[in-house]
């Protein structure tokens, strides 16, 4: 299977919606909550954030069809002298439910995470699957001395240095963009734009 990587552009932005809306939806989710996810809402706002970083925000295409989505922003852990090392988050990470396990997703993130460092970039802090992300780099935070920023630690919330030393010292706590506190009744509005499921 042949996987084109490249940046997302404007036009893509809806397509994109759809396939993070596809990829994540949950039915069980959507009884409880009325709505099955509020993931393609997240990829929505971040967009027009000071925190997302556009030349980090690649898509996956198969034979001309987007398949896939890896999205970045800017997040800081903050020292306990309050001051504060910037670093970057991703998410979501989005693959089209037929495209999953196919590496679609690894592909985005090795894209990624090469480019990220490329471009000067010295860490990555991520919450995500455990079993996942390790096979990319990523490590428990707690080795770092770096907590949630409610003062946690648990697997799913983990680190990546792209610069070799770029954590050292760098204990605190983690602060990502306040978007990831998703706002489900906006969500929920803005999932009516959205065939009904």
């Amino acid at each position: 299977m042949d996987i084109k990587l490249r940046l997302e552009e404007e036009k893509d932005w809806r397509e994109v919606e759809h396939l993070t809306r596809e990829a994540f939806w949950k039915k069980e989710k959507a009884a409880e909550k009325g709505i099955g996810c509020n993931e393609h809402y997240l990829v929505h706002t971040l967009r027009t954030s000071k925190e997302f970083v556009p030349e980090l925000d690649f898509v996956a295409e198969i034979d001309g069809r987007l398949v896939g989505n890896v999205m970045y922003s800017m997040a800081y852990v903050e020292r306990p002298d309050g001051t504060r090392h910037d670093v970057l988050s991703f998410g979501p990470l989005s693959v089209l439910p037929e495209y999953q396990n196919q590496g679609v997703g690894s592909a985005l993130m090795r894209h990624s995470l090469k480019m990220a460092a490329k471009l000067g970039y010295g860490s990555v802090l991520i919450f995500g699957h455990p079993t996942y992300y390790p096979r990319f780099g990523f490590k428990e935070a707690e080795e770092f001395g770096i907590t949630t920023s409610w003062g946690d630690n648990s697997p799913a919330f983990m680190a990546m240095e792209l610069i070799e030393g770029d954590l050292n010292g760098v204990t605190g706590k983690f602060y990502g963009s306040p978007l990831f506190n998703v706002d489900d009744e906006k969500a929920v509005e803005f999932d009516k734009l959205f065939p009904n499921k």
